[in-house]
């Protein structure tokens, strides 16, 4: 029997209804308006759809959708973790169930000296419907990425092990930027004049990064800046797209919670997209 993974944050951090979904991506949809569906990877904010939802949902959209699998790629993690692989065979969606690549999920856990995962992860799950959405039954693997050299790795681990059965891929990387203030216990000294002002500069460095590749930057400047929570998903996801041939990265949008909740905490979000 398929071991079927439920939803975890359906109802609190994004409508539990499919009605309700679908009415939210199609409000998405009239802001947004048209958009090319030419990249190969994708990175990604996974705060609740409230804050951030509309900036995810606009880059998924603009995946490839002629591919045969998705690898949505969490993050949380320290650097010294090993990738962490959800062993679910399904994963229910409002929309629908997404079915897991088994085949290609067991290699790449093999390969990366990957180990189980069950626990409840929101950098993974909230992107869910919106693939749902675009790729309809286009299989996925979910898995998490430690913030660590190993990232960095990842997309050649990817690239040898779909071509070793013609497949091809789109990769996504979930992560948020800087959380600052006191519910996140940073402040720093010299950003206390502007805060708003000081995370933004601090989110467009790594951006920058992300933008041009820059796979150790990523990891560096999350650690040294705390400007990322799950930077090892960005870099993989930034290299994946270089791989497969984009020229640079693409920022579609950035913001912070305060454009939805006046607050002295706050978090900074970006959405980026890798077209060929």
């Amino acid at each position: 029997m398929d071991k079927i993974r439920s939803s975890h944050f359906s109802g609190s951090w994004y409508p539990e209804r499919e009605e309700d979904v679908r009415r939210q991506i199609e409000k998405y949809e009239e802001i947004l308006g048209k958009a090319e569906m030419d990249s190969v990877s994708a990175i990604v904010p996974h705060a609740g759809w409230y804050f951030s939802g509309h900036l995810a949902y606009d880059a998924i959209r603009r995946l490839k959708q002629d591919v045969d699998l998705v690898l949505i790629l969490g993050g949380h993690l320290p650097a010294d973790y090993p990738f962490l692989f959800w062993t679910d065979n399904i994963c229910n969606t409002p929309l629908g169930a997404l079915e897991v690549h088994k085949g290609i999920r067991d290699r790449l856990l093999e390969r990366l000296n990957g180990v189980s995962d069950d626990s409840p992860d929101n950098t993974i799950e909230l992107q869910l419907p919106f693939i749902k959405s675009h790729f309809v039954d286009i299989p996925i693997v979910p898995l998490r990425v430690p913030a660590g050299t190993s990232s960095l790795r990842f997309h050649e681990v990817l690239g040898d092990v779909i071509s070793d059965v013609g497949q091809s891929a789109v990769v996504i990387g979930s992560t948020d930027l800087t959380h600052y203030g006191p519910n996140y216990g940073y402040i720093p000294g010299d950003s206390i004049e502007n805060p708003e002002i000081w995370v933004e500069n601090s989110d467009r460095k790594i951006l920058r990064a992300m933008e041009n590749f820059r796979g150790k930057d990523i990891l560096d400047l999350a650690d040294q800046d705390r400007s990322a929570c799950s930077a090892g998903a960005a870099a993989a996801a930034a290299l994946w797209g270089k791989s497969c041939g984009s020229e640079k990265g693409v920022l579609l949008q950035y913001e912070n919670s305060l454009s939805r909740h006046q607050s002295s905490s706050f978090v900074g979000y970006g959405a980026l997209v890798y077209p060929v």
